[in-house]
């Protein structure tokens, strides 16, 4: 069975009610009329392959074909931990790039990717972007198809120096906006990608590890963990509250997957210490593998009755962020991943409420001296970022104008806030007249959302 007849039969594995595809892969990817290969509507159950096992709490079954490495299917995420109140809601089982949604089933990995060698225009462009210097970081075989609509087509990659959740994305996108066009396609993004369980609608992904201030053992029906939520949620740790937990068993695994119910508004990302909470097992872990269902594969955190003791990587600096969390990477002009890895600068990026897009990017360029980017809000909203050496054209250039209110914050650094300035209704200065330096304008919104949307701006990772 080669690449593109895995993926479809991946694909064609549908609960009863759901639609079918029966159109082979290749025939989706090409440059005219593409289709959506795999619905992306509401998510479903899928427990094949593995009999449903009973217990007090909520349960999972995984499907037969990742009982070792699978994800929860069945069941739901239940709520609680230190609290009384208990809610339930349906996990997705499926898989994405930091857990980033629609996500795509995890059996779309199955076996040797080869979706670089396929004769589909989407192909075409990924092979010239990892021939080309600029992918030259970036795996030559391996890919795999994950995604494809009319308009875009996604692919991803093993890294081998790295672990096994850690791949590379590629996106392709319609259109001749980006690097690489071939027959109206073009490079729409790319960057680093770890693989977590796509989150319920309304909850972001978060992941676990063993709370150190109380020891694990194997045979209570109590777990203390330490829950850190991936998304951006201001300085606090995550409330309580939000936190929903699932556990699955088998004869072999406990798998225990934590969601947090996403938070409203505009958030900064300071990454605020992990929050404690207490996961009720219906039974004991046992000598079984305990296991963190947040991350694919999910990670080992106890075996044989004994907490794993992980060997310590070497963190990147506290303040860096994914370029997928930066809104419109994924379906928006230029990437920050590009202008992120070639400037000599902290490049910022807006993560921005539901409604907000990316309107034009410049400075993804091999050579990067300055980053602009602007955004449309729901209501006609705009917000402008500019960074990097904006005084080139002379310091009247990058001079601050309009009327001083004091400070605010952009991102993590502090800068100088002025009202009506020209073309705008406010500005945000960091730096001014200095190189680099970084400016924020917006129009069309209060002040108070302009201050919070430019406190949630997040510096993108290397």
């Amino acid at each position: 069975m080669n690449s593109d007849e895995r993926i479809e039969a991946a694909l064609k594995r549908q609960p009863a009610d759901e639609r079918v595809y029966d159109a082979p892969l290749a025939a989706l990817v090409n440059g005219e009329g593409v289709q959506r290969v795999r619905p992306t509507a509401r998510p479903r159950m899928r427990t094949s392959g593995l009999r449903a096992l009973a217990s007090v709490g909520a349960v999972l079954v995984l499907a037969g074909a990742l009982v070792r490495f699978g994800l929860p299917f069945g069941g739901g995420l239940l709520g609680g931990g230190l609290l009384g109140g208990r809610t339930t809601v349906q996990p997705t089982g499926l898989i994405g790039c930091w857990g980033q949604g629609p996500g795509f089933s995890p059996d779309l990995l199955t076996g040797p990717g080869s979706a670089e060698t396929g004769d589909s225009v989407a192909a075409a462009v990924l092979r010239q972007f990892v021939s080309s210097p600029d992918g030259s970081d970036a795996p030559a075989h391996g890919w795999y198809l994950i995604e494809a609509t009319s308009d875009e087509v996604q692919f991803v990659a093993r890294v081998p120096p790295g672990g096994p959740s850690d791949y590379w994305q590629v996106v392709v996108k319609r259109g001749t906006a980006g690097q690489f066009v071939t027959d109206g396609w073009s490079l729409g993004g790319y960057g680093s990608c770890l693989l977590e369980t796509v989150p319920p609608a309304g909850y972001g992904p978060a992941t676990w590890g063993l709370d150190p201030s109380v020891p694990f053992a194997a045979g209570a029906n109590e777990l203390h963990i330490l829950v850190t939520e991936q998304s951006c949620h201001g300085s606090d740790p995550t409330e309580v509250g939000r936190i929903l937990a699932n556990v699955a068993y088998t004869d072999r695994d406990v798998v225990v997957t934590v969601v947090a119910r996403s938070p409203e508004g505009a958030q900064t990302c300071p990454m605020p210490p992990p929050t404690p909470y207490l996961v009720v097992l219906g039974q004991p872990v046992g000598n079984r593998d305990l296991l963190d269902g947040g991350s694919w594969p999910p990670p080992t955190i106890a075996t044989g009755g004994h907490a794993v003791v992980s060997p310590s990587p070497t963190p990147y600096p506290s303040n860096w962020h994914m370029p997928m969390d930066c809104t419109g990477e994924a379906d928006g002009p230029g990437s920050f991943k590009a202008a992120s890895m070639s400037a000599t600068f902290d490049v910022y990026c807006a993560a921005l409420p539901a409604g907000w897009h990316r309107e034009s990017m410049s400075g993804d360029e091999r050579v990067v001296t300055t980053v602009t980017v602007s955004y449309s809000g729901p209501n006609g909203e705009t917000l402008t970022l500019s960074e990097g050496d904006l005084c080139s054209g002379g310091l009247s250039v990058c001079a601050p104008t309009g009327t001083s209110a004091g400070t605010a914050m952009f991102g993590d650094r502090e800068g100088q806030l002025f009202t009506a300035p020209p073309g705008a209704d406010y500005a945000l200065y960091v730096a001014p007249g200095q190189s680099p330096s970084w400016k924020a304008t917006g129009k069309g919104m209060s002040l108070e959302t302009f201050k919070a949307l430019t406190a949630a701006l997040i510096i993108v990772g290397k």
